[in-house]
C-alpha cells in the first residue's frame, strides 16, 4: 500500500467513523422515542431501557451503514477537492480511479462484514429485540385479544399461535382445538404463553379451557388455570413453520424453511426473496462508493459537506425507490427473486461506472 493509499484510507475511515456514529445516534434516538411509550405503558424494568437498544444495535448499524459510506465518500473526495489536494494529485498524472482504490478496498471489507451480519447477526438481533418487546415487556401486562392467523392441522387438532420464538422455546397466544373423528369440537385450550419443557411437553401460562358436548356443541366444562402442562407433541424447531417474520430467520433457517415449504407444496417466494435480499444488501457499501465518488470533483472548491448531504440523500432515495419497486415485482412474482433482488444494484452500478469514467475522461 502506497503513502497515497494510506493517506486516503485514513481520511475515509475517520469520516466514516464520525458519520456512522452520528447516524447511529440519530437512528437510535428516533427508535427510542418510538418505543419509550411502550416501555412506560407496560412499566418495563430499568434493564429493558438498556437491553432493547443494545440488542437492536446490529439492526441499526446495518440500516445506517450504506448512508454512512456514501456520506463518508463525498466528505473524503469533496474535502480533497475543496482544499485543492485533488488538483495537486491530478497534476502528478494520478487519475480519480487510482485515488479511489483505497475507498473500494475498504468498501469490499465492509461488504464482507455486512454479508456476515446480514446472514447471522442481524436476524439474531431482530429476533432478540422483537422477543424482548413482545414477550418480556408487553407480556408483563394484559394484552388485548389478537387474531390468530397462523395455524396448522395436527391430526385431530388445530393449533394456532400469534407469535413463535423457536430459539427461545416459546410461543405466544396459543390456541389448541381438539376434534373427534366426525370433526366435532371436543375441547379448546387458550394460553397467553407456552414454554417448551422437554420431549414435546409445554408449560402453558394463563390457561382457559372449554370442554364441548360432541353432538350439541354445548359447553360442558370451563376452567381457568395459571399454569398447565400440555403435550403438543412438537419440538420448538417444529414451530418454525409458524414464524411470520422472514427477517428474523438466519440464512440456514431460511434455506431449511424454503426447502420444507417447497416439499409440502407451498410457494416460499417471500423466503426466497428474503434470502436474495440478504446477499444483495451486503454489496451496497461498494455501490455507494461507486456512485458517490464522481459528484464531489464536479463542484471543485465549492464541494461543501452540506451539499454532500443533499446529493447523498438524493442518491440514497433513488436507490431505495428502485429497490422497493423491484422488491414488489419480486413479491408478486413479476420477476424471479434473484433478478428482483439484484436489479437495483445492477442499475446503480452501471450509472456509477458511467459517471466515474466520464469524470476520469
Amino acid at each position: 500500500m502506497t503513502t497515497l493509499d494510506r493517506y486516503v484510507l485514513k481520511i475515509f475511515v475517520r469520516n466514516l467513523a464520525l458519520v456512522l456514529l452520528t447516524l447511529v445516534a440519530l437512528y437510535g434516538l428516533v427508535e427510542f422515542v418510538e418505543k419509550v411509550d411502550d416501555l412506560i405503558e407496560y412499566q418495563a424494568g430499568l434493564k429493558y431501557y438498556l437491553l432493547y437498544p443494545l440488542y437492536h444495535l446490529p439492526v441499526i448499524l446495518s440500516n445506517t451503514l450504506p448512508m454512512a459510506v456514501l456520506l463518508a465518500t463525498f466528505a473524503t473526495i469533496g474535502g480533497f477537492s475543496r482544499t485543492s489536494q485533488l488538483t495537486a494529485i491530478f497534476c502528478c498524472g494520478i487519475t480519480l480511479s487510482r485515488i479511489s482504490r483505497p475507498l473500494f478496498m475498504c468498501s469490499v471489507i465492509l461488504a464482507l462484514l455486512a454479508m456476515a451480519a446480514n446472514l447471522w447477526l442481524v436476524p439474531w438481533s431482530s429476533r432478540e429485540s422483537h422477543y424482548i418487546m413482545r414477550s418480556e415487556i408487553r407480556g408483563n401486562s394484559p394484552q388485548p385479544e389478537e387474531g390468530h392467523d397462523l395455524y396448522f392441522r395436527d391430526g385431530n387438532r388445530i393449533i394456532s399461535v400469534g407469535q413463535s420464538f423457536p430459539a427461545k422455546g416459546v410461543v405466544l397466544d396459543l390456541t389448541v382445538v381438539e376434534f373427534n373423528d366426525q370433526f366435532m369440537p371436543l375441547k379448546r385450550i387458550d394460553a397467553e404463553k407456552a414454554t417448551h419443557v422437554r420431549n414435546g411437553q409445554w408449560r402453558l401460562e394463563n390457561v382457559v379451557t372449554w370442554d364441548f358436548h360432541p353432538q350439541t356443541r354445548d359447553v360442558t366444562a370451563y376452567a381457568r388455570n395459571p399454569e398447565l402442562l400440555f403435550d403438543l407433541a412438537r419440538q420448538p424447531s417444529e414451530m418454525l413453520q409458524l414464524w411470520d417474520r422472514p427477517e428474523d430467520l438466519t440464512i440456514g433457517e431460511l434455506f431449511a424453511f424454503t426447502a420444507k415449504l417447497s416439499s409440502e407444496g407451498y410457494d416460499p417466494k417471500a423466503y426466497r426473496m428474503e434470502t436474495q435480499m440478504r446477499f444483495s444488501g451486503a454489496v451496497i457499501p461498494i455501490i455507494m462508493v461507486l456512485v458517490g465518488i464522481p459528484y464531489a470533483p464536479q463542484r471543485g472548491r465549492n464541494a461543501s459537506f452540506a451539499l454532500g448531504i443533499v446529493i447523498s440523500l438524493i442518491i440514497f432515495a433513488s436507490y431505495f425507490i428502485l429497490h422497493a419497486v423491484f422488491s414488489v415485482f419480486g413479491a408478486i412474482a413479476v420477476l424471479p427473486p434473484l433478478l428482483a433482488a439484484w436489479a437495483a444494484n445492477i442499475l446503480m452500478t452501471l450509472v456509477g461506472t458511467w459517471f466515474l469514467l466520464r469524470v476520469d475522461n
